[in-house]
């Protein structure tokens, strides 16, 4: 088992930077910590000043130069790699690997990074500019594994014992298989030495061992039994030191020491792990620097055994040729990545390598946010841009209706180099309603995610224009569908949040009380001079009432006239002569079918009536739906008594076509209304009610246009059982 592999270490360190977020405990046992000093280094001197990482972006491996880093994508489902160049943070990014969740290897002490290809391909990357190189292990052996890169050298374990050198200096693959190990030893760990040394850590007769193989001959050179090695402890090998961690039996761990080539060892400072946390451990000169995951790093002479503190927060260390980078964070720079390198006293010194996330000063360089939008169309959107100076940015953007208070919001996170916060919206509200028509007030505002770099807010209106629709009561464009219930409260469902299936309760606007006193309503369609939907309502006495839609609800009741008891059925909403308004139809005891021309006045909203014809007494139900034919004039459909449900189609002049019958079967549902277009593709729909009050299903019959088959199969959606429960029987308004 790969445990503490080079690739698993790092996965280790990884959850270790993960804990970091939650935890906060101390080092235990600890000597008091000297501060560090001021990098004299070479390398020191040629940083030109701290540069920024983007947020979440995870130091990975170290080279000479340069250093590896991983960003997770904000769905965690891609990772992006990068080389960054240590003195500036310019940053490339490199190919996956094949397959693609196999990570990069970069070697400690030159520029080279190996990648998968393929199988038993690798490719050596050159990021200082020289050409790749191309290896194929095959005679290593079939399930043999990348561990570590040392200088131009791959090293390889096979079979989890078996440990190879593969290497390409000219033309030809180079294969050596390290020499001194067991046979049946598990190998568990490997750390490289710049000084050309790497230090093994395996498993045999459950003993832990720590060898030292040289490179150059390919053969073990020293090896030791280490039976209380702490499992979560890294090794580490220099040219003249080995240092770990054990176990301790009261739990707690020590650091260890051992002078290469010399039986004894020199135990350090004491901590605890406080329920086995994951322990770095390595080399820089004469020090061994040590910590424990999400805590402080820290460095321990071997000569005086003086502690000097480095970092706190500590996150993943690596070797970066003869230094070595970390992330973590101090007092004075907060998190960040770190170079630890030795000064000319050869004392451990700290300096800033990049920040945690981008420093600069958020803007918005520009924005595109359309003045008006409209969503009366199916996949009708509304896009808002905005163009920022950085990235590492969280981003608010929520309209407002100024009318109802009613608003859509979403955030979204900008990492990395990405800038363009791009929103798009289909009209909607999150509970699946239609937007309403009129002006909305936006507010975008960006907050950089490390807190630095201080926050923007702009504002500024956009108007929808959804037009209106035959059965629109919520001046949305969009259907809504009215429900009147056995206690007289009339109320109206948004039908697009029925089709969109957003949830389970359904958003209900209440229209008032005292409509009980009609026997029949009809959603009759814009019938005045205002664009809105209108209601037409018949007493018990016969007299027939007008309800002009405002928009938003509904202006007071003006009557239109007596004597309209003698009819049975009523429907009201195609326009059958041609004229753009919707007319009404009545059938009278005897089944003769009478037109009501719309004349657009709300004072007289109807003609006087025309004859049609008789025989409609065969029918028990009669609805209006508008244009179902595709002859763009509206037509009627009547139920008969068997259940069939027959098409007449509207010639535009008050007359039909012959009627066609469209199926059987419609006998079971309880009321059929013409609820309008409710998938916005253009073509008249069908609601249809099914089943006892307390649990009905409402179906929907998408119109083709296609007068031979004018429905599509029905949908069925979730009840409205809620209203029914709490008010009895009711009824759907045609």
């Amino acid at each position: 088992m790969k445990y503490l592999s080079p690739a698993g270490r790092n996965v280790a360190v990884a959850v270790a930077v993960t804990l970091a977020v939650t935890a906060g405990t101390a080092m235990a046992g600890t000597p008091a910590l000297a501060a560090p000093r001021a990098a004299t280094t070479a390398a020191a001197e040629q940083q030109t000043g701290p540069f920024a990482l983007a947020v979440g972006e995870q130091l990975h491996g170290g080279g000479s130069t340069g250093f590896l880093t991983w960003v997770r994508s904000h769905d965690g489902v891609n990772t992006t790699w990068q080389w960054r160049r240590s003195a500036d943070g310019s940053a490339t990014t490199l190919p996956k690997g094949t397959p693609d969740f196999v990570n990069p290897t970069t070697a400690t002490d030159s520029d080279l990074v190996a990648v998968q290809t393929g199988g038993s391909s690798y490719r050596l990357l050159d990021m200082a500019g020289g050409e790749p190189v191309d290896i194929d292990t095959r005679s290593v052996g079939e399930g043999a594994e990348l561990w570590h890169v040392a200088r131009d050298t791959l090293v390889m374990v096979r079979g989890g014992n078996s440990l190879h050198l593969v290497s390409k200096p000219g033309s030809s693959v180079v294969h050596r298989q390290v020499q001194g190990l067991p046979a049946d030893a598990q190998i568990r760990d490997l750390r490289y030495s710049p000084s050309g040394a790497l230090v093994v850590r395996y498993e045999v007769s459950a003993v832990e061992h720590l060898a030292v193989v040289d490179l150059a001959g390919a053969k073990v050179v020293e090896d030791r039994a280490v039976p209380r090695l702490y499992y979560a402890s890294e090794i580490a090998v220099s040219a003249t030191h080995l240092a770990w961690s054990e176990s301790n039996p009261d739990g707690s761990v020590t650091l260890v020491t051992a002078l290469r080539g010399a039986a004894g060892t020199t135990r350090h400072t004491t901590f605890d792990t406080h329920g086995g946390l994951y322990v770095p451990v390595s080399l820089l000169g004469d020090r061994v620097v040590f910590g424990l995951s999400d805590n402080d790093l820290s460095a321990v002479s071997l000569k005086d055994g003086t502690t000097t503190g480095l970092l706190g927060d500590l996150g993943v260390v690596t070797a970066s040729g003869d230094d070595l980078l970390a992330q973590g964070s101090t007092p004075e720079h907060g998190e960040g990545l770190y170079r630890i390198a030795l000064d000319g006293d050869g004392r451990p010194a700290v300096t800033q390598v990049a920040t945690e996330g981008a420093r600069t000063p958020v803007s918005v360089v520009d924005e595109q946010v359309p003045a008006t939008a409209g969503f009366g169309t199916a996949g009708s959107t509304a896009k808002l841009r905005w163009n920022l100076s950085r990235g590492d940015v969280r981003v608010r953007l929520q309209l407002t209706h100024q009318a109802t208070g009613k608003t859509w919001a979403v955030d979204k996170k900008l990492l990395g180099t990405a800038t363009e916060a791009a929103f798009t919206w289909d009209g909607t509200f999150p509970n699946g309603t239609a937007a309403h028509n009129g002006t909305y007030v936006w507010q975008v505002d960006v907050s950089p995610l490390n807190g630095i770099g201080g926050s923007v807010t702009r504002n500024g209106t956009l108007q929808v224009a959804s037009g209106t629709a035959p059965h629109d009561y919520s001046d949305s464009g969009s259907p809504d569908l009215l429900v009147r219930n056995g206690s007289g409260h009339l109320a109206s469902y948004d039908v697009r949040q029925f089709v969109a299936a957003s949830e389970k309760t359904w958003e209900r606007t209440e229209r008032g009380g005292g409509w009980s006193v009609y026997d029949r309503l009809l959603s009759a369609g814009n019938l005045d001079a205002t664009p809105y939907a209108d209601v037409v309502a018949r007493d018990r006495q016969g007299v027939l009432w007008l309800y002009s839609g405002t928009g938003h609800s509904l202006a007071k009741p003006v009557r239109i006239g007596a004597g309209w008891g003698g009819y049975a059925r009523l429907a009201a909403g195609s326009d059958l002569t041609g004229d753009g308004r919707p007319d009404l139809v009545a059938t009278d005891t005897a089944g003769v079918l009478w037109l009501y021309k719309a004349t657009g006045d709300a004072a007289k909203p109807f003609a006087p009536r025309v004859r049609v014809g008789g025989g409609w007494n065969t029918y028990d139900l009669l609805t209006a739906p508008g244009d179902i034919g595709g002859a763009k004039t509206g037509d009627l459909l009547a139920r008969d008594r068997s259940g069939d449900l027959w098409l007449y189609l509207g010639k535009g002049d008050g007359t039909f076509a012959p009627r066609t019958k469209v199926g059987g079967g419609w006998g079971r549902y309880k009321e059929i209304v013409n609820i309008g277009d409710v998938d916005r593709d253009g073509r008249a729909d069908l609601i249809a009610e099914s089943g006892p009050a307390e649990a009905s299903l409402l179906n929907i019959y998408k119109g083709t246009g296609d007068w031979k088959a004018p429905f599509r199969r029905a949908t069925t959606l979730d009840a409205i059982s809620p209203y029914s429960s709490l008010y009895g029987a009711r009824s759907l308004v045609f």
